[in-house]
């Protein structure tokens, strides 16, 4: 791997993994493209290069860079199979693409103001070609006050809400996740309409107020639409992925894309202090840690310096590559030391064990704090004394 350090992982992996983080990217430079040549020729297990590459959700760079570096390379069958794929993933991209602008037009339209993340929009700015990165539904942030009238508006748009909730639960259930889940009467698109970046289960303290305030604005499908300015997009995404443990590829690639796509936008010492005041600075610097060393992100020297400095990053590291190619990741409630070495404050680490017996608990117990929560009674003990009932 590239920029390696005494801090690096040091990785052992069968050539189609190799061969993945070599695709993980937009720009192919000729050494990594000299590696891709190799490792094909050395014959591929290509079901299972193909599939990885679909869980991870990197199949359209995967798609991209085999059918430009080593075409001749590939089998015949192969071949078909991808090119199949990329066109109907550029399709279907395309698609939930206007869907977006569809619902951003009718929302702000209706004076509410929109704020989407993840999805089309960072294909379009990080990997500039939204056919580029795979993404099965669509992240939109609206304000809190705003929420249930934009559930709403969806739903007379012929959205329904995916989950359906006993009257008396649906308030505090959505209250505690502080997202609306909604899918397309035609099930074609998921919509998570947000007003927070996380749970109340996964607690980041970022005020979403300040990324309504920095936001830039961009252009999608000729439509002008918000996006996170680039400090925020790192922080967010790097919540993101350790939420979920960085059990996909695409989610270290993300990082690198918005690392390379910004390169000279990106104020570091103010990142690392915001970071660092929000008791984020861990996750931020292990983000960083998978995207330099994995995908050779070009993180400057100086922060580099940083992120090698902060406790327990490299661990954390080793324990994401010890699950990234292990045919699928753990659940949160079975990497409980991870969850809660990402965080460098102590109230926090506590909060992540509120989290971790919330996972924990049968459906039953979730109900029954959902309850507690809708009365305006405090689930707070019940949450962090993880003493629930076996699964």
């Amino acid at each position: 791997m590239a920029n390696k350090s005494n801090q690096s992982i040091d990785m052992v992996l069968r050539p189609e993994d190799e061969l993945l983080l070599c695709c993980a990217r937009t720009h192919i430079d000729s050494a990594t493209a000299g590696r891709m040549s190799a490792l094909v020729r050395t014959g591929m297990d290509w079901n299972y290069l193909i599939q990885t590459a679909s869980t991870h959700g990197v199949k359209p760079l995967l798609c991209r860079h085999l059918g430009s570096v080593c075409p001749e390379a590939l089998p015949q069958a192969v071949r078909g199979q991808l090119k199949r794929f990329a066109q109907l993933h550029t399709f279907k991209n395309l698609f939930m693409t206007r869907e977006l602008s569809k619902i951003s037009g009718m929302l702000e339209h209706n004076g509410i103001s929109v704020l989407p993340w993840k999805g089309p929009v960072l294909a379009a700015t990080a990997y500039a070609d939204v056919a580029l990165r795979q993404f099965s539904d669509l992240d939109i942030l609206v304000r809190e006050q705003d929420a249930l009238r934009a559930k709403d508006l969806l739903i007379s748009l012929g959205y329904r809400l995916y989950y359906e909730k006993p009257a008396e639960e649906e308030a505090a259930f959505h209250a505690l996740r502080k997202v609306y889940e909604l899918v397309r009467n035609d099930g074609r698109v998921m919509v998570e309409l947000h007003w927070a970046i996380t749970s109340r289960t996964f607690p980041f303290a970022l005020d979403p107020a300040v990324l309504w305030a920095e936001a830039e604005t961009v252009c999608l499908e000729g439509a002008p639409v918000r996006n996170l300015g680039p400090e925020h997009a790192l922080l967010v995404l790097s919540v993101h992925g350790a939420k979920h443990h960085w059990g996909k590829l695409m989610w270290i690639c993300d990082i690198a894309e918005v690392v390379r796509s910004y390169a000279d936008k990106i104020d570091w010492d103010r990142l690392l202090t915001q970071a660092r005041s929000l008791g984020a600075a861990r996750i931020l610097c292990l983000a960083l840690f998978l995207a330099r060393d994995l995908l050779g992100a070009a993180i400057p020297e100086t922060v580099w310096r940083q992120v090698t400095s902060e406790p327990k990053v490299a661990w954390l590291a080793e324990q994401v590559r010890s699950g990234l190619f292990s045919g699928g990741t753990l659940m949160a409630v079975e990497r409980p030391t991870f969850y809660v070495q990402l965080r460098e404050r102590a109230q926090d680490r506590l909060r992540c064990r509120a989290y971790l017996g919330y996972r924990l608990m049968a459906p039953r117990a979730q109900a029954w704090t959902l309850r507690l929560l809708h009365s305006g009674g405090s689930g707070r003990h019940f949450l962090l004394s993880g003493k629930t009932r076996s699964r």
